[in-house]
């Protein structure tokens, strides 16, 4: 018996809006992607990136929603170089 993970969709949110689920979430504006932790019963933050004024939505890093991808790349910048 075989399983088919794509067909599940990983927990999401909206900036302001309650996470439901523990766990890794993602948001990207196509340039930046961040990783944060968030935990169940906390708001969904508004984009980091930027000002940090953007509403986005966080979708859950999850096999289903990266494919084989098992890791990411992390990228530290000085202050005020972007």
């Amino acid at each position: 018996m075989s399983q088919d993970l794509t067909a599940k969709k990983p927990p999401s949110g909206a900036s302001g809006t309650t996470c439901s689920k523990t766990g890794l979430y993602k948001a990207t504006d196509g340039k930046m992607e961040f990783v944060e932790l968030i935990r169940r019963g906390s708001i969904f933050p508004k984009f980091p990136g930027g000002n940090g004024t953007t509403n986005t939505t966080w979708t859950a890093v999850s096999e289903s929603a990266d494919g084989s991808r098992t890791s990411f790349t992390a990228v530290k910048v000085s202050a005020g170089t972007l």
